[in-house]
């Protein structure tokens, strides 16, 4: 009878098929001898440390008995499963995120290299093998996103660009989960040539459906300048009103409505009664920070005498490119000729070209005939000193991610900035731009309760700011309710916030001997008699809620606002995860330069869409974490 393994010893190396192979210090994959004393020698010589490790455990066990083998093998699987996952995490990363060619697979040097790692995970070193490692990581963040938006309410930002005559559409999701702000990609698709906003819905629809997203959990969407996005939007609207007829029959079976004055009515008639719910039901179409900048600009670049004087700097610019190009061919010439600068659209290259034309002041006048005179100079100092704050803002917006209420404090901010510049003209017309966005702004009820939740800014709402937002936030807790099948969500009345609780002074249950006694046979009993219909004082949750967050004190401006939430963690937390989830930002944009890179460059690969997709969704919505 043979002797029984030493699996103690076997537990600091791989063993393959009942083969043993030392993958510790600088032995790789090294095949070794089957017999314990041949396996301790190569331990004690190659391995001194592991060895005495070894010892110090060999000689505890015989105290402790069986019990620590199995420990020891238990923590030794353990960090045998954390090395293969840490592996797994870098062949991700290497061919997604690092955005390396699948085709260096296919290198001989490169399989040498990579052979140890892949023989970890079973894996053949090919291109097929990484192609179906992405493929069910892609999947396994697809059914994770899934679960994270299943029933819940989120808003959605939509990006369309063009790049060499191929444009895309992004459609991404913004929420709040884990104290942070997660923006995920759902899909990108390529736009055909001509297409129409009827073309663009379909589209959407189509990525919705992928991820069994209902249209009713669409609360906003974010959508650039492109025409036929917007359009879209509104004909994604005009279906979800057609759906809420529906609700009676889907989300809220055969029930009712209470108001205050406790009647029952249907949900249609409950939607047709209030202006502010109407509001609520719908997908609203929000514009992103860098859009709000922009009406300001046009606002302000379209007044004759500033486009005048744009006109003459951008003129001198153009006539230092051509005396400075040396090497220009007369076809270039032409070219640049014809090309001019729309300094409304393209403002933040105006920026940045009179911010250059300043810097060569003193050498202007003697190599042009275009020389500008003192007050067209002191034109270009107010415009450079107007627009910086715009200008740093509108980097900001692109790169990082903020909350939708601190939308408000980058306008009060440029504002302010502005304020500060007294005699600066340009100044005065860019505050009155932006003092009319802010109150447009404020006038939208979602952009609006957002400012009400931030506790920093909340101070900066009047009175009837402040109403219209609590307003608001009492629908959408119903909207959120009927989402998640809660048919005891009920609304309050157009005259108050909300369901008031019905006086019973006069008939109340008591324990007295009087003559107003209800009998109760338990305490339990006598309580739920106190409180007929819990449904009403369900809803007193939110407005104790409200109550308490009026009370709180404001906050500095550095305070972190998904934290303050995260530990209040009531009713209205949820309500404020949401509204300040909404995107404003054009940080996903880079989404789509990483598609455009996929579909113009590595063309070589010959990846087909649905593999594209999938190295796009793991490089976007992956998370790249390994364990130590």
């Amino acid at each position: 009878m043979p002797r029984p393994k030493n699996k103690f010893l076997r537990s600091y190396f791989d063993v393959k098929q009942n083969r043993t192979f030392c993958n510790n210090g600088r032995c790789e994959n090294k095949l070794l001898s089957e017999h314990a004393g041949n396996i301790e020698r190569h331990m004690r010589i190659s391995h001194p440390e592991l060895f005495e490790n070894y010892i110090n455990r060999k000689a505890a066990n015989k105290n402790t008995g069986n019990n620590k083998v199995n420990n020891s093998n238990e923590v030794a699987t353990q960090a045998q499963c954390e090395k293969k996952t840490n592996i797994e995490i870098a062949i991700l990363e290497f061919f997604t995120k690092c955005e390396q060619p699948l085709n260096i697979l296919e290198e001989p040097a490169f399989k040498v290299l990579v052979q140890p790692a892949f023989a970890t995970l079973g894996l053949e070193v090919s291109q097929k093998s990484v192609i179906d490692l992405i493929s069910n990581n892609s999947q396994k963040l697809k059914t994770e996103l899934i679960d994270d938006l299943c029933g819940n309410l989120f808003s959605l930002k939509i990006d369309v660009s063009t790049n060499q005559d191929i444009t895309l559409i992004g459609i991404n999701v913004q929420y709040i989960k884990d104290r942070s702000v997660h923006i995920k990609s759902l899909g990108i698709k390529q736009l055909q040539a001509n297409y129409t906003s009827e073309y663009v819905k379909s589209l959407i629809m189509e990525v919705l459906n992928e991820y069994t997203i209902n249209i009713r959990e669409i609360l906003s969407i974010t959508v650039s300048n492109d025409s036929n996005a917007v359009e879209a939007i509104k004909e994604l609207n005009d279906e979800f009103s057609c759906t809420l007829g529906d609700v009676e029959t889907t989300i809220l079976p055969q029930k009712a409505i209470k108001t205050e004055s406790n009647q029952s009515i249907t949900f249609e008639e409950w939607l047709e009664g209030n202006e502010t719910v109407t509001q609520t039901y719908r997908i609203v179409s929000v514009a992103s920070g860098k859009q709000i900048l922009q009406l300001c600009v046009e606002e302000t670049l379209r007044k004759t005498e500033i486009k005048k004087n744009l006109e003459k700097c951008l003129s001198l610019m153009h006539e230092l490119k051509i005396r400075t190009s040396t090497h220009t061919t007369a076809k270039d010439s032409v070219k640049s000729e014809n090309r001019k600068i729309d300094c409304v659209t393209e403002w933040t290259t105006t920026y940045e070209m009179l911010e250059k034309l300043y810097g060569i002041k003193h050498m202007i006048s003697p190599i042009t005939s275009l020389c500008l005179n003192a007050d067209e100079w002191n034109f270009v100092k107010e415009f450079l000193e107007a627009f910086k704050p715009i200008y740093k803002a509108n980097v900001k917006l692109q790169t990082t991610q903020i909350l939708y209420s601190e939308l408000y404090i980058v306008l009060m901010t440029i504002l302010f900035e502005l304020e500060s510049l007294s005699r600066n003209k340009i100044a005065k017309s860019l505050i009155e731009a932006f003092n009319k966005q802010k109150l447009k702004l404020l006038d939208t009820d979602v952009f609006n309760a957002a400012v009400f939740l931030d506790p920093r800014i909340r101070v900066c709402l009047n009175a009837e700011q402040k109403t219209r937002a609590k307003e608001y936030i009492t629908t959408l807790y119903n909207r959120i309710n009927t989402l998640k099948g809660d048919t005891t969500a009920c609304s309050e009345a157009s005259d108050g916030l909300l369901v008031e609780m019905k006086c019973v002074d006069d008939d109340q249950p008591t324990t007295s001997n009087g003559n107003n006694v209800i009998e109760a046979k338990s305490f339990c009993e006598y309580l739920q008699n106190l409180d007929p219909d819990p449904t009403l004082a369900q809803l007193t949750f939110l407005e104790s809620d409200i109550t308490m967050y009026e009370r709180q004190p404001r906050l500095p401006l550095d305070s972190n606002l998904i934290d303050f939430w995260f530990y209040h963690h009531n009713t209205l937390s949820e309500i404020a995860h949401i509204l300040l989830a909404i995107p404003c930002t054009e940080v996903s944009i880079e989404y789509l330069s990483t598609a455009f890179k996929y579909i113009l460059t590595d063309k070589q690969n010959s990846l087909s869409a649905s593999n594209i997709d999938h190295i796009l969704r793991v490089k976007v919505n992956g998370a790249f974490n390994y364990s130590n």
